[in-house]
């Protein structure tokens, strides 16, 4: 049996480490693909400056289920990189730390092969009238280098990043902040320097641009103006009423579906359990950025125990996403999506305070209801447009894009070359809120031509609109070890 897993990141890595568990392991050939700037770490977790901070504390990140604090233990025993407030550690030791289990297992099993390509191509070459499926793997346009596995993993991690002014290419304008320590190569100190995007990504950039550029000031700017929230004092807690039993329950009176606003309900009894004003924790943001940090910061109890919740909604959400019908969901994204966005992935208290000193200090700029971005060409310069300017733009001499990475496939390009193929090919097909279809329970693929692939499995951002809101390093581990306990259930029944 030969598997293929196609991406090195958190996801890849994972089911990698789920393999290896069970003694059929033996009789798998298995090769993973990447290339060799992401293999083992994947984007995210790619090699960049130390300013990029994790959001979650150093102790609750793991690979392992059964140790959830394994990173921090593994960090504590090497000797490579060392910190002094090791609470929040840099994104890259993380990728070191799953590379670390890639090396091992690469020296320690023989059926391990890893593969320094990208993958340009999976098709299926299934013969007319016959119903037996092969994939075919390919790293270059040259066919007969093309190899074939019985099992498929599409582990790709994010999808690139969205160019909502269509500025791609144009000088000056930088498509992505990864890493950062590229971004200012060529950036002069007299430059003015807008980021476009208010979430995780500006974060990221804000804090590289004021340790190793201190005296540029920087306008960070978006539709909302919104910045995410400061990490609370999140407890250890458990849900009484959002659970497989109640939702059950519920659905034997409404056609299989939880109606969303019993849903809502139950969620507002679990905040009652803790007294939370509930209507003043969700309508906190005032759109002043001190004002909302410094609110963050002076309430870490309450705003921890709401955050819980909602990570924990997130934690569960492949069950609760999938009793909604089609129009909750959509109405879920229109109503209640930004109020779980903007309070996941919670910032660090020392990033706030960062950002609250650069405001201060005249260093940091946050601008809200930006209308339209374009590319002044005879004076090489951006025009950014807002809204209740008459049409009087801020000129800027850089533009960093952070809006974020793309979820529908409608608006992929060239840079995502490979699921455009997949789609081509009638190997995948969209979801209409994101991502490709797939089994929910199971993380099989759903193909327009084959039906449901029953050895081909996708994870992460790729699966959006069924795995909503599921794409953090805990819920993808999960999904791994559910997945490769089901693909060698399968194996022993057939």
């Amino acid at each position: 049996m030969k598997i293929a897993i196609i991406g090195a990141g958190t996801a890849g890595v994972s089911v990698l480490r789920e393999l290896v568990k069970y003694e059929e392991f033996k009789d798998l050939e298995v090769d993973i693909y990447d290339n060799p700037e992401n293999m083992g770490q994947g984007v995210p977790f790619q090699n960049d400056s130390q300013e990029l901070l994790i959001n979650l504390p150093s102790d609750q990140m793991s690979l392992n289920l059964d140790n959830p604090r394994e990173f921090y233990e593994w960090y504590e025993q090497q000797d490579d990189f060392k910190f002094e407030h090791p609470e929040f550690l840099p994104r890259f030791i993380f990728g070191h730390y799953m590379k670390s289990y890639l090396n091992q297992y690469q020296q320690s099993y023989d059926n391990i092969n890893v593969i320094y390509k990208e993958v340009t191509e999976v098709y299926i070459d299934s013969k007319i009238g016959n119903t037996d499926i092969n994939y075919h793997v390919c790293t270059s346009n040259d066919m007969s280098e093309c190899k074939v596995y019985d099992i498929v993993f599409l582990a790709i991690g994010t999808l690139s990043y969205h160019d909502p002014y269509h500025l791609k290419g144009t000088k000056g304008y930088i498509q992505t902040p990864y890493p950062t320590y590229n971004t200012l190569d060529e950036v002069e100190d007299s430059d003015r320097i807008a980021i476009v995007g208010t979430g995780l990504a500006s974060l990221d950039v804000i804090r590289y641009v004021t340790a190793h550029h201190p005296n540029l000031p920087i306008t960070v700017t978006s539709r909302s103006g919104h910045l995410p929230s400061v990490r609370g004092e999140m407890p250890d807690i458990e849900f009484k009423y959002i659970t497989p039993e109640h939702f059950n329950q519920i659905k034997k009176d409404y056609f299989g579906n939880v109606p969303l606003q019993q849903a809502i309900d139950l969620f507002v009894k679990e905040c009652d359990r803790f007294d939370l004003d509930l209507d003043e924790l969700v309508h906190r943001k005032q759109g002043e950025p001190i004002h909302d940090l410094t609110y963050d910061l002076d309430h870490p109890k309450e705003v921890g125990i709401f955050q819980t919740l909602l990570e924990m909604v997130k934690e569960n959400m492949n069950w609760i996403w999938n009793s909604f019908s089609h129009q909750d969901q959509e109405k879920f994204l229109k109503e209640y999506h930004g109020i779980l966005k903007a309070n996941s992935n919670p910032m660090p208290p020392t990033t706030a305070h960062l950002i609250i000193d650069g405001i201060h200090d005249g260093l940091i700029e946050i601008k809200k209801n930006v209308k339209d971005i374009y590319y002044d060409e005879p004076n090489n310069r951006f025009c950014i447009y807002y809204e209740e300017e008459n049409e009087k733009p801020s000129i800027f001499d850089i533009v960093i894009n952070a809006t974020g990475a793309k979820t529908h496939l409608t608006d992929l390009d060239h840079d995502d070359q490979l699921v455009i193929n997949l789609e081509n090919r009638q190997v995948v097909q969209s979801h209409p809120l994101g991502g490709i279809q797939i089994i929910p329970e199971t993380n099989q693929v759903i193909s327009p031509r084959y039906g449901t692939l029953r050895r081909m499995y996708a994870f992460g951002q790729l699966t959006n609109g069924i795995n909503q809101s599921r794409n953090g390093v805990n819920m993808i581990v999960k999904q791994a070890a559910s997945v490769v306990d089901q693909m060698f259930e399968n194996m022993r029944e057939h």
